[in-house]
Protein backbone atom coordinates (compact mmCIF):
# COMPACT_ATOMS: atom_id res chain seq x y z
CA UNK A 1 0.00 0.00 0.00
CA UNK A 2 0.95 3.29 -1.39
CA UNK A 3 1.97 5.99 2.07
CA UNK A 4 -0.34 8.77 2.40
CA UNK A 5 0.94 12.08 3.37
CA UNK A 6 -1.61 14.86 4.29
CA UNK A 7 -0.07 18.61 3.28
CA UNK A 8 -0.21 20.82 6.10
CA UNK A 9 -1.62 23.78 4.19
CA UNK A 10 -4.41 26.09 5.26
CA UNK A 11 -7.16 28.40 2.87
CA UNK A 12 -5.01 29.90 0.63
CA UNK A 13 -7.41 32.59 -1.30
CA UNK A 14 -6.27 35.61 0.63
CA UNK A 15 -9.37 37.07 2.64
CA UNK A 16 -8.18 40.94 2.00
CA UNK A 17 -10.50 43.35 0.42
CA UNK A 18 -9.72 44.24 -3.22
CA UNK A 19 -7.78 47.29 -2.53
CA UNK A 20 -5.03 45.13 0.01
CA UNK A 21 -4.62 42.70 -3.24
CA UNK A 22 -3.36 45.19 -5.76
CA UNK A 23 0.36 46.09 -6.30
CA UNK A 24 0.80 49.50 -5.43
CA UNK A 25 3.05 51.04 -8.31
CA UNK A 26 2.56 48.31 -10.60
CA UNK A 27 0.66 48.36 -13.57
CA UNK A 28 -0.38 46.45 -16.83
CA UNK A 29 0.08 49.51 -19.40
CA UNK A 30 -2.03 48.02 -23.11
CA UNK A 31 -1.12 49.36 -25.96
CA UNK A 32 -3.56 49.76 -29.53
CA UNK A 33 -3.08 46.93 -31.75
CA UNK A 34 -1.67 49.34 -34.19
CA UNK A 35 0.88 51.14 -32.08
CA UNK A 36 4.80 51.16 -32.33
CA UNK A 37 5.22 49.43 -29.22
CA UNK A 38 9.54 50.55 -28.75
CA UNK A 39 8.53 54.30 -29.82
CA UNK A 40 6.06 54.32 -27.32
CA UNK A 41 7.85 52.56 -24.40
CA UNK A 42 10.58 55.44 -25.20
CA UNK A 43 8.40 58.25 -24.74
CA UNK A 44 6.47 57.10 -21.88
CA UNK A 45 9.20 55.85 -19.82
CA UNK A 46 12.38 56.63 -20.80
CA UNK A 47 12.53 59.92 -22.31
CA UNK A 48 14.25 63.26 -20.88
CA UNK A 49 10.50 64.30 -20.89
CA UNK A 50 8.77 61.38 -19.08
CA UNK A 51 6.55 62.15 -15.64
CA UNK A 52 6.87 58.57 -15.75
CA UNK A 53 10.26 57.56 -15.44
CA UNK A 54 11.07 60.34 -13.32
CA UNK A 55 8.72 59.83 -11.05
CA UNK A 56 10.43 57.47 -8.79
CA UNK A 57 13.93 56.04 -8.83
CA UNK A 58 12.51 52.46 -8.31
CA UNK A 59 10.70 52.41 -11.83
CA UNK A 60 11.72 49.22 -13.88
CA UNK A 61 9.68 47.14 -16.61
CA UNK A 62 8.52 43.85 -15.25
CA UNK A 63 8.31 42.46 -18.60
CA UNK A 64 6.67 42.52 -22.15
CA UNK A 65 3.44 41.16 -22.73
CA UNK A 66 1.83 40.81 -25.88
CA UNK A 67 -0.92 43.22 -26.04
CA UNK A 68 0.67 45.39 -22.97
CA UNK A 69 3.90 46.00 -20.79
CA UNK A 70 4.24 45.63 -17.09
CA UNK A 71 5.86 48.47 -14.78
CA UNK A 72 6.37 49.07 -11.71
CA UNK A 73 7.87 51.60 -9.34
CA UNK A 74 5.71 54.71 -10.82
CA UNK A 75 3.29 56.63 -8.17
CA UNK A 76 -0.49 55.55 -9.02
CA UNK A 77 -1.98 58.96 -10.26
CA UNK A 78 0.64 58.64 -13.24
CA UNK A 79 -1.94 56.34 -14.80
CA UNK A 80 -3.98 58.90 -15.52
CA UNK A 81 -1.45 60.37 -17.74
CA UNK A 82 -0.58 57.12 -19.25
CA UNK A 83 -3.91 56.90 -20.79
CA UNK A 84 -3.82 60.26 -22.24
CA UNK A 85 -1.29 59.03 -24.60
CA UNK A 86 -2.94 57.97 -28.37
CA UNK A 87 -0.89 54.89 -28.28
CA UNK A 88 -2.65 53.25 -24.88
CA UNK A 89 -6.24 52.08 -24.53
CA UNK A 90 -6.38 51.13 -20.87
CA UNK A 91 -4.32 50.97 -17.55
CA UNK A 92 -5.38 48.40 -15.25
CA UNK A 93 -3.08 48.18 -11.61
CA UNK A 94 -1.68 44.37 -11.22
CA UNK A 95 -3.08 42.67 -8.56
CA UNK A 96 -1.96 39.27 -6.35
CA UNK A 97 -3.77 36.05 -7.32
CA UNK A 98 -3.32 32.73 -4.71
CA UNK A 99 -3.69 29.08 -5.14
CA UNK A 100 -7.11 27.67 -4.28
CA UNK A 101 -7.29 24.86 -1.59
CA UNK A 102 -8.54 23.75 1.23
CA UNK A 103 -7.22 20.88 3.60
CA UNK A 104 -9.29 17.83 4.63
CA UNK A 105 -9.27 14.14 5.23
CA UNK A 106 -8.78 11.54 2.63
CA UNK A 107 -11.66 9.49 0.63
CA UNK A 108 -11.38 8.81 -2.91
CA UNK A 109 -14.71 9.34 -4.75
CA UNK A 110 -14.47 11.95 -7.47
CA UNK A 111 -13.95 9.43 -10.86
CA UNK A 112 -16.24 7.10 -9.22
CA UNK A 113 -18.69 9.85 -9.44
CA UNK A 114 -18.74 11.37 -12.86
CA UNK A 115 -18.75 8.23 -14.78
CA UNK A 116 -22.18 7.34 -13.84
CA UNK A 117 -25.84 8.85 -14.44
CA UNK A 118 -27.50 8.22 -11.16
CA UNK A 119 -26.24 7.73 -7.38
CA UNK A 120 -24.88 5.25 -5.40
CA UNK A 121 -21.60 4.86 -6.20
CA UNK A 122 -20.87 1.75 -7.64
CA UNK A 123 -16.76 2.25 -6.63
CA UNK A 124 -15.79 2.15 -10.55
CA UNK A 125 -14.50 4.32 -13.32
CA UNK A 126 -15.09 3.57 -16.79
CA UNK A 127 -14.01 5.19 -19.53
CA UNK A 128 -13.54 4.66 -23.43
CA UNK A 129 -11.41 7.57 -23.95
CA UNK A 130 -7.83 8.46 -22.00
CA UNK A 131 -6.99 11.72 -23.39
CA UNK A 132 -4.43 10.35 -25.97
CA UNK A 133 -3.04 13.30 -28.49
CA UNK A 134 -4.14 16.08 -26.47
CA UNK A 135 -2.53 18.59 -24.07
CA UNK A 136 -3.56 19.96 -20.71
CA UNK A 137 -1.35 22.70 -19.93
CA UNK A 138 -1.42 23.19 -15.57
CA UNK A 139 -1.00 26.88 -15.11
CA UNK A 140 -0.30 26.89 -11.28
CA UNK A 141 2.93 25.51 -9.19
CA UNK A 142 5.05 23.43 -10.92
CA UNK A 143 4.97 19.93 -11.39
CA UNK A 144 6.40 17.11 -9.47
CA UNK A 145 7.19 15.31 -12.75
CA UNK A 146 8.87 12.44 -11.78
CA UNK A 147 5.43 11.44 -9.52
CA UNK A 148 4.84 7.42 -10.30
CA UNK A 149 0.89 9.06 -11.59
CA UNK A 150 2.75 11.00 -14.41
CA UNK A 151 4.89 8.21 -16.07
CA UNK A 152 6.45 10.48 -18.58
CA UNK A 153 3.91 12.30 -19.79
CA UNK A 154 5.07 15.60 -17.93
CA UNK A 155 6.16 16.81 -20.84
CA UNK A 156 7.95 20.44 -20.50
CA UNK A 157 7.35 22.78 -17.37
CA UNK A 158 7.71 26.92 -18.85
CA UNK A 159 8.23 29.19 -15.43
CA UNK A 160 7.00 32.43 -16.03
CA UNK A 161 8.66 33.22 -12.60
CA UNK A 162 12.26 32.05 -12.20
CA UNK A 163 14.71 30.79 -14.87
CA UNK A 164 14.18 27.45 -13.71
CA UNK A 165 11.27 25.07 -13.02
CA UNK A 166 11.00 23.62 -9.52
CA UNK A 167 8.27 22.16 -7.36
CA UNK A 168 7.62 24.20 -3.76
CA UNK A 169 4.56 22.72 -2.55
CA UNK A 170 1.76 20.41 -3.41
CA UNK A 171 -0.80 22.24 -5.46
CA UNK A 172 0.21 21.86 -9.09
CA UNK A 173 1.05 18.02 -8.79
CA UNK A 174 -2.24 17.61 -6.94
CA UNK A 175 -4.23 19.22 -9.84
CA UNK A 176 -2.32 18.03 -12.31
CA UNK A 177 -3.04 14.39 -10.64
CA UNK A 178 -6.65 14.16 -10.83
CA UNK A 179 -6.63 15.86 -14.65
CA UNK A 180 -4.19 12.94 -16.01
CA UNK A 181 -3.13 10.88 -12.54
CA UNK A 182 -2.59 6.91 -13.89
CA UNK A 183 -4.40 5.74 -10.75
CA UNK A 184 -6.22 9.27 -9.68
CA UNK A 185 -6.49 11.54 -13.21
CA UNK A 186 -9.64 11.59 -15.50
CA UNK A 187 -7.66 11.63 -18.47
CA UNK A 188 -5.36 8.41 -17.86
CA UNK A 189 -2.68 9.27 -21.49
CA UNK A 190 -3.01 13.25 -21.53
CA UNK A 191 -0.28 14.69 -22.01
CA UNK A 192 0.38 17.82 -19.24
CA UNK A 193 2.72 20.60 -19.12
CA UNK A 194 3.39 22.37 -16.45
CA UNK A 195 3.28 26.37 -16.96
CA UNK A 196 5.28 27.54 -13.07
CA UNK A 197 3.07 30.79 -12.06
CA UNK A 198 4.21 30.84 -8.34
CA UNK A 199 7.64 29.78 -7.79
CA UNK A 200 8.22 29.77 -4.63
CA UNK A 201 5.40 31.76 -3.28
CA UNK A 202 1.75 31.09 -2.60
CA UNK A 203 0.68 34.34 -4.78
CA UNK A 204 1.26 35.64 -8.28
CA UNK A 205 -0.04 37.85 -10.00
CA UNK A 206 -2.15 38.87 -12.42
CA UNK A 207 0.12 39.94 -15.24
CA UNK A 208 2.09 36.67 -15.22
CA UNK A 209 -0.88 34.49 -15.67
CA UNK A 210 -1.33 36.83 -18.77
CA UNK A 211 2.00 36.03 -19.97
CA UNK A 212 1.11 32.04 -19.24
CA UNK A 213 -2.24 31.70 -21.08
CA UNK A 214 0.30 33.96 -23.96
CA UNK A 215 2.81 31.44 -23.42
CA UNK A 216 0.06 28.35 -24.67
CA UNK A 217 -1.24 30.53 -27.17
CA UNK A 218 2.12 30.97 -28.61
CA UNK A 219 2.40 26.74 -28.77
CA UNK A 220 -1.38 26.69 -30.28
CA UNK A 221 0.35 28.88 -33.10
CA UNK A 222 3.22 26.08 -33.37
CA UNK A 223 1.31 23.17 -33.21
CA UNK A 224 -2.53 24.32 -34.85
CA UNK A 225 -3.48 20.70 -34.86
CA UNK A 226 -2.93 19.55 -31.24
CA UNK A 227 -5.72 19.73 -28.95
CA UNK A 228 -5.05 21.76 -25.85
CA UNK A 229 -6.64 22.58 -22.57
CA UNK A 230 -5.55 25.33 -19.98
CA UNK A 231 -6.68 24.40 -16.18
CA UNK A 232 -6.40 27.59 -13.91
CA UNK A 233 -6.98 26.65 -10.24
CA UNK A 234 -6.56 30.05 -8.98
CA UNK A 235 -8.57 33.17 -8.35
CA UNK A 236 -8.55 36.83 -6.67
CA UNK A 237 -11.01 39.26 -6.29
CA UNK A 238 -12.32 40.88 -9.14
CA UNK A 239 -10.61 44.41 -9.93
CA UNK A 240 -11.18 44.92 -13.63
CA UNK A 241 -13.73 44.11 -16.37
CA UNK A 242 -11.91 40.76 -18.24
CA UNK A 243 -8.69 39.18 -18.95
CA UNK A 244 -8.55 39.87 -22.28
CA UNK A 245 -6.27 36.86 -23.28
CA UNK A 246 -8.28 34.46 -22.11
CA UNK A 247 -11.04 35.43 -24.92
CA UNK A 248 -7.81 35.09 -27.12
CA UNK A 249 -6.76 31.41 -26.25
CA UNK A 250 -10.70 30.44 -26.84
CA UNK A 251 -10.45 31.67 -30.08
CA UNK A 252 -7.30 30.20 -30.54
CA UNK A 253 -8.95 27.03 -30.21
CA UNK A 254 -7.77 26.17 -26.96
CA UNK A 255 -10.13 25.23 -23.47
CA UNK A 256 -10.29 27.35 -21.14
CA UNK A 257 -11.23 25.63 -17.37
CA UNK A 258 -11.54 27.71 -14.20
CA UNK A 259 -12.01 27.57 -10.84
CA UNK A 260 -15.01 29.04 -8.92
CA UNK A 261 -13.29 29.81 -5.75
CA UNK A 262 -13.99 28.93 -1.82
CA UNK A 263 -15.69 31.81 -0.48
CA UNK A 264 -18.76 30.83 -0.75
CA UNK A 265 -20.34 33.73 -2.68
CA UNK A 266 -21.12 34.81 -6.42
CA UNK A 267 -17.93 33.54 -8.15
CA UNK A 268 -18.74 36.58 -10.96
CA UNK A 269 -16.98 38.87 -7.94
CA UNK A 270 -13.70 36.83 -8.77
CA UNK A 271 -10.95 36.69 -11.60
CA UNK A 272 -10.67 34.85 -13.61
CA UNK A 273 -13.76 33.18 -12.36
CA UNK A 274 -16.37 35.69 -14.14
CA UNK A 275 -14.81 35.65 -17.30
CA UNK A 276 -17.82 34.33 -19.95
CA UNK A 277 -15.50 32.36 -22.14
CA UNK A 278 -13.86 30.24 -19.61
CA UNK A 279 -15.35 26.56 -18.40
CA UNK A 280 -15.72 28.12 -14.21
CA UNK A 281 -16.29 25.37 -12.20
CA UNK A 282 -17.81 25.07 -8.69
CA UNK A 283 -17.01 22.06 -5.98
CA UNK A 284 -19.77 19.18 -5.42
CA UNK A 285 -19.55 16.63 -2.70
CA UNK A 286 -19.93 12.94 -2.88
CA UNK A 287 -24.02 13.08 -2.66
CA UNK A 288 -24.41 15.61 -5.39
CA UNK A 289 -24.64 18.99 -3.63
CA UNK A 290 -22.85 21.83 -3.86
CA UNK A 291 -19.83 21.92 -1.52
CA UNK A 292 -20.45 24.90 1.77
CA UNK A 293 -17.44 26.62 0.95
CA UNK A 294 -17.58 26.56 -3.32
CA UNK A 295 -18.80 30.19 -5.03
CA UNK A 296 -22.23 30.01 -6.67
CA UNK A 297 -23.78 31.97 -9.20
CA UNK A 298 -24.71 33.28 -13.01
CA UNK A 299 -20.49 32.59 -13.24
CA UNK A 300 -20.80 29.34 -12.61
CA UNK A 301 -21.54 27.03 -15.24
CA UNK A 302 -20.82 23.42 -14.03
CA UNK A 303 -19.72 21.73 -10.64
CA UNK A 304 -17.74 18.91 -10.31
CA UNK A 305 -15.98 16.64 -6.95
CA UNK A 306 -14.01 19.04 -4.97
CA UNK A 307 -14.01 17.72 -1.31
CA UNK A 308 -11.75 15.23 -0.30
CA UNK A 309 -10.13 14.30 -3.48
CA UNK A 310 -7.36 11.70 -3.62
CA UNK A 311 -4.00 12.56 -6.12
CA UNK A 312 -0.34 13.35 -6.36
CA UNK A 313 1.66 15.29 -4.16
CA UNK A 314 5.09 16.58 -4.29
CA UNK A 315 6.35 15.03 -1.04
CA UNK A 316 7.90 12.08 -3.10
CA UNK A 317 7.52 10.34 -6.19
CA UNK A 318 4.97 7.88 -4.72
CA UNK A 319 2.89 9.98 -2.07
CA UNK A 320 -0.74 10.81 -2.23
CA UNK A 321 -3.27 13.57 -0.39
CA UNK A 322 -6.50 14.54 -0.31
CA UNK A 323 -7.48 18.16 -1.07
CA UNK A 324 -10.25 20.13 -1.12
CA UNK A 325 -11.32 22.93 -3.02
CA UNK A 326 -12.55 24.51 -6.60
CA UNK A 327 -9.11 23.64 -7.16
CA UNK A 328 -9.79 20.10 -7.41
CA UNK A 329 -12.98 20.29 -9.53
CA UNK A 330 -11.74 22.29 -11.88
CA UNK A 331 -9.00 19.76 -12.71
CA UNK A 332 -12.11 17.10 -12.85
CA UNK A 333 -13.45 19.36 -16.00
CA UNK A 334 -10.34 20.09 -17.94
CA UNK A 335 -9.77 16.17 -17.30
CA UNK A 336 -13.15 15.76 -19.41
CA UNK A 337 -12.36 17.88 -21.53
CA UNK A 338 -9.24 15.91 -22.74
CA UNK A 339 -11.89 13.41 -22.97
CA UNK A 340 -14.10 15.19 -25.32
CA UNK A 341 -10.93 16.04 -27.32
CA UNK A 342 -9.63 12.26 -27.36
CA UNK A 343 -12.90 11.34 -29.08
CA UNK A 344 -13.12 14.34 -31.00
CA UNK A 345 -9.84 16.32 -31.50
CA UNK A 346 -11.20 19.24 -34.27
CA UNK A 347 -13.75 20.35 -31.71
CA UNK A 348 -13.80 23.61 -30.84
CA UNK A 349 -14.35 25.03 -27.47
CA UNK A 350 -17.39 26.03 -27.45
CA UNK A 351 -18.32 22.00 -29.18
CA UNK A 352 -16.28 20.80 -26.47
CA UNK A 353 -18.65 22.99 -23.83
CA UNK A 354 -21.99 22.21 -25.23
CA UNK A 355 -21.25 18.18 -25.20
CA UNK A 356 -20.45 18.80 -21.52
CA UNK A 357 -23.23 21.10 -20.69
CA UNK A 358 -25.68 18.54 -22.68
CA UNK A 359 -24.34 15.09 -20.97
CA UNK A 360 -24.27 17.11 -17.32
CA UNK A 361 -26.73 16.12 -14.26
CA UNK A 362 -27.95 17.83 -12.12
CA UNK A 363 -26.41 19.27 -8.72
CA UNK A 364 -28.57 20.28 -5.31
CA UNK A 365 -27.45 23.25 -3.18
CA UNK A 366 -26.45 22.28 0.44
CA UNK A 367 -26.36 25.21 2.55
CA UNK A 368 -27.34 25.14 6.56
CA UNK A 369 -29.81 22.61 5.91
CA UNK A 370 -31.31 20.42 3.20
CA UNK A 371 -33.73 22.20 0.68
CA UNK A 372 -37.02 21.12 -0.22
CA UNK A 373 -36.97 20.95 -4.25
CA UNK A 374 -39.39 24.02 -4.85
CA UNK A 375 -37.42 26.11 -2.51
CA UNK A 376 -34.00 24.64 -4.53
CA UNK A 377 -35.53 26.16 -7.55
CA UNK A 378 -36.24 28.99 -6.50
CA UNK A 379 -32.81 29.24 -4.71
CA UNK A 380 -30.55 28.77 -8.12
CA UNK A 381 -33.40 31.28 -9.58
CA UNK A 382 -32.88 33.74 -7.58
CA UNK A 383 -29.00 32.98 -7.69
CA UNK A 384 -28.96 32.67 -11.59
CA UNK A 385 -26.68 29.23 -10.14
CA UNK A 386 -26.13 26.48 -12.68
CA UNK A 387 -27.89 23.04 -11.78
CA UNK A 388 -25.22 21.27 -14.00
CA UNK A 389 -22.91 18.44 -12.17
CA UNK A 390 -20.17 17.21 -14.49
CA UNK A 391 -20.78 13.53 -16.05
CA UNK A 392 -18.63 11.51 -18.71
CA UNK A 393 -20.36 8.53 -18.68
CA UNK A 394 -21.88 9.34 -22.47
CA UNK A 395 -18.35 10.22 -24.25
Amino acid sequence: MLPVHIAHCTLLIKQLTSANESIPGQYIVYYAEDADRASANERLFFAPTSAVASSSESFHIVRELKRAIVVAGIHDEHHRALLKDPDVTKVIQDFWVSKYTVQTDPQNWGLDRIDQAKLPLDKSYEYTYDGSGVQVYVLDGAIRNTHYEFGSRVVACKSITTEFCEYYDDHGTHVAGIIGGLRFGVAKNVTLVSVDLFGTSQSTTSSTIIAGIEYVIDQKIINPDTPMIINMSLGSRRLFERIQEIDDAVAAGIVVVTAAGNEARNSCRFIPAYVPRAITVGASVWNDRVATFSNHGACVDIFAPGVNINSAIAYSDLHIGSFSGTSMAAPHVAGAAALYLHANPTWTPDQVWNAMRDDAADVTYFGKRFLPFRKLARFFRNRKTTGLLLQVQNI
